[in-house]
């Protein structure tokens, strides 16, 4: 048994994750940007409470943001896990109210992520979409010094919920590698998200 991420193109009700859209970043909370000064396309958030106790995680939240051209791969370049980090950027934040989209090059898109019990043994041949569960590496192990991998996200049923946005992970996973003592930590300290493609 894993806990399986299942994508749905269906908007998300406030408590659930998503992919696309914007972030509901605070507003004293800068919007992240590249390397090169632009800024980053907001990927996927997770409510705290996938990671951490609630009521610590009440209304703490996780996004990613990523390096990204519509209709373009050399963004999967820059997600690659080079000595441990990639140009991705992984944001610890409470919650507020109002959703911002500062991005360059924005996801329109915005489809709700549930977690479901899936009932199938799981190991490191499974490459479903799953919180936490057994490795499953599409290359070699990724090693962080700023975690361990707590999710793991095929490109094929992240296309699900982003159907005008399709191959943002091409057929590969994308590994969100937390950081151990996350306990709502805040800002662009928090974790990293690593592409591998097959």
């Amino acid at each position: 048994m894993f806990k399986q991420l299942v994508f749905f193109q269906e908007s998300p009700m406030k408590a659930d994750a998503y992919s696309g859209g914007g972030a509901y970043l605070p507003t004293d909370v800068m919007w992240p940007k590249s390397i090169d000064g632009q800024p980053l396309t907001h990927l996927i958030s997770f409510p705290g409470t996938w990671f951490l106790d609630a009521p610590m995680g009440e209304n703490y939240w996780i996004s990613v943001f990523i390096p990204y051209l519509p209709r373009e791969v050399g963004h999967y370049r820059k997600l690659r896990a080079l000595n441990g980090v990639s140009e991705a950027v992984v944001m610890g934040y409470v919650r507020s109210s109002e959703e911002r989209n500062e991005a360059s090059n924005k996801i329109l898109d915005c489809g709700k992520v549930l977690l479901l019990s899936n009932p199938d043994s799981d190991d490191d041949e499974n490459l479903a979409s799953k919180l936490d569960g057994i490795d499953a590496w599409l290359q070699a192990p990724i090693s962080s010094s700023i975690g361990r991998r707590r999710v793991s996200i095929y490109g094929g049923d992240l296309d699900v919920s982003l159907p005008n946005n399709k191959g943002v992970l091409s057929d590969g996973m994308g590994y969100l590698f937390l950081d151990d003592e996350l306990s709502g930590k805040k800002g662009a300290g928090c974790g990293g998200f690593f592409l591998q493609l097959g």
